[in-house]
C-alpha cells in the first residue's frame, strides 16, 4: 500500500506528490461525461449509457479512496436527504407504486456521481478529464449535429412532427438538449477550451447555432441570464466590486425602461403570430412562445390548487400527473418546474430539503466568483466564476422544466464540489 506524506500540490497537472493517479478512475470519468448527451434511445426506467459509467467511477471512487484512506465527503447530502425523506415519506402515506421508489434510487446514484466527481479534490486529473471531455463533446457534438440538421439528416437530429422542426437530438427533448448545450457553453468558457482563442471561438459558434436549432425558448432565455450574469462577475474579478455592480445596475435600468416604455408600445400577438407565419423553426419557437406560456400557467395554477387542497405530506415522487388525472383536473402534465413539483409531490419535508440543497450550492457558487483556485486547477478552470454563473442559469430553467436528474447538472456539481474542496484544502496547508 502506498503511504502518503502531507499532501504537497505540484505545479500544473501533475496531482499530488507521493499519491497514485486513479488512472482507471480517470479515465472512466472522462468517458461517462462524453456520454452524457446521448439519452435516446433510451433503456429501461430510462437509463442511458452514461448510467453505467456512473455507477462504474462510483465503485472505483470508493475502491480507490478506500485503499489510499482519502476522505470521502458527501456535497449536497444534507438537501438532497430532505428530498428523498420527503419523497419517501409521500410515497409511504399515499401508497404510491413501487416504481416510484425509482426516482430515489436516481437521486442516490446522482448524488454518488457528483460525491465520485468530488474525488477531484485530491487529484487534478480527474478535473481535467472531465473539463477536457465535456468541452470537446460539446464542441464536436454541436459540429455534427448542427451539420446534421442543414442538410436534414432527421435520423441523427432527431427532429419529427412532435417537435415540429426543433430538434431533440441525441436528448430526446429539444429543452434538455437545448440546456445541456447552454450549460456546456459556459464550461467552455471557464475552462478555456480549446485553448487555442480562435478554435475556441468556433467552438462557441457551433454551440450557439446547435442551441438555436433546438428552437429551445427556454434555452435562450437561460443564455441571455447567463450571459449577463458572466458579464457582471467578470467585470467584478478585472475591475473590482463597484464595476461589477455597475454593471448589474445598467442591465437593471435598460430592463426596467424597455419593460416600462419600450414593451407597451410592441405588440406581441402580432409579433408571435408574424413568427408563426414565417419561417418554420421561428415558428416552432418563438411563434408557440404563448401557446407554451399558457400551457405552463395552468399547470402552475393547477398544481398550486392541488397543493393547497392537500396536505403537507406530498403525494410521491414523479406522481403529479397522476395526481391530475385522478382528481380529474381540466388539464393533465406533468409540472414541469422544480419548486412546485418538489412541494406537490414530496411535501414541505421536500421542499425544505431543496431549499438546503440550494443553500448549499449558492455558497459553493460564491466561493467560486470570490476565491482563487490552486495553481494546478487554476490552469485547468482558469475562470471558475464561470462555472458558478450556470447556478442562476439551473435555477432559472428549474422554473418551466424538472432539472433535478439533468445527469449533466450533476456533473457540474461534482466539478464546483471538487474545485471547492480543493480551494479549502489548500488555504488549510497554507494555514498548517
Amino acid at each position: 500500500m502506498t503511504t502518503t506524506t502531507p499532501i504537497e500540490r505540484q505545479p500544473g497537472l501533475h496531482g499530488l506528490q507521493g499519491m497514485p493517479r486513479g488512472d482507471a478512475l480517470v479515465a472512466v470519468m472522462g468517458l461517462t461525461t462524453c456520454l452524457l448527451p446521448f439519452l435516446t434511445p433510451a433503456g429501461p426506467g430510462n437509463t442511458a449509457p452514461a448510467d453505467a459509467g456512473m455507477l462504474l467511477c462510483i465503485v472505483l471512487g470508493l475502491l480507490w479512496a478506500g485503499r489510499e484512506h482519502l476522505p470521502i465527503r458527501l456535497p449536497y447530502s444534507a438537501g438532497v436527504a430532505g428530498l428523498m425523506l420527503g419523497g419517501a415519506f409521500a410515497a409511504y402515506l399515499a401508497v404510491a407504486p413501487v416504481g416510484t421508489g425509482l426516482v430515489l434510487i436516481q437521486d442516490l446514484l446522482l448524488l454518488m456521481w457528483a460525491a465520485a466527481l468530488a474525488l477531484g479534490r485530491h487529484n487534478p486529473a480527474i478535473v481535467r478529464a472531465v473539463t477536457v471531455s465535456w468541452c470537446r463533446t460539446a464542441t464536436i457534438y454541436s459540429g455534427v449535429m448542427a451539420a446534421a440538421y442543414l442538410v436534414g439528416f432527421n435520423a441523427l437530429t432527431g427532429v419529427s412532427a412532435k417537435d415540429g422542426v426543433r430538434a431533440p437530438y441525441t436528448f430526446g427533448d429539444p429543452n434538455l438538449a437545448g440546456n445541456y448545450l447552454v450549460v456546456s457553453l459556459f464550461v467552455i468558457a471557464a475552462c478555456k477550451h480549446p485553448r487555442s482563442p480562435g478554435v475556441r471561438r468556433i467552438a462557441y459558434l457551433l454551440v450557439l447555432l446547435a442551441i438555436g436549432f433546438t428552437g429551445s425558448n427556454g434555452a435562450m432565455l437561460t443564455l441571455m441570464v447567463g450571459l449577463l450574469l458572466a458579464v457582471a462577475v467578470t467585470t467584478y474579478r478585472r475591475r473590482g466590486a463597484v464595476a461589477g455592480v455597475a454593471v448589474l445596475a445598467t442591465a437593471a435600468l435598460a430592463g426596467g425602461l424597455i419593460a416600462g416604455f419600450v414593451m407597451p408600445r410592441i405588440d406581441l400577438t402580432q409579433l408571435r403570430e408574424a413568427a408563426a407565419g414565417s419561417i418554420p423553426l421561428l415558428r416552432d419557437s418563438f411563434g408557440r412562445s404563448a401557446n407554451s406560456s399558457g400551457e405552463r400557467a395552468t399547470i402552475v395554477r393547477e398544481g398550486a390548487n392541488l397543493f393547497l387542497e392537500g396536505d403537507a405530506a406530498g403525494y410521491g415522487p414523479a406522481r403529479t400527473k397522476a395526481t391530475l388525472e385522478a382528481t380529474q383536473a381540466p388539464y393533465v402534465k406533468e409540472a414541469h418546474n422544480d419548486y412546485l413539483a418538489t412541494l406537490l409531490e414530496r411535501g414541505v419535508i421536500g421542499g425544505i430539503g431543496l431549499l438546503v440543497f440550494g443553500v448549499a450550492l449558492f455558497a459553493r457558487c460564491v466561493r467560486l466568483v470570490f476565491g482563487n483556485l490552486p495553481k494546478g486547477y487554476a490552469e485547468l478552470v482558469p475562470r471558475p466564476w464561470l462555472l458558478a454563473v450556470i447556478g442562476p442559469v439551473m435555477a432559472t430553467a428549474a422554473g418551466f422544466y424538472e432539472v433535478l436528474h439533468f445527469r449533466h447538472l450533476w456533473t457540474w456539481l461534482g466539478l464546483v464540489a471538487a474545485l471547492v474542496l480543493a480551494m479549502q484544502d489548500h488555504r488549510h496547508e497554507e494555514t498548517s
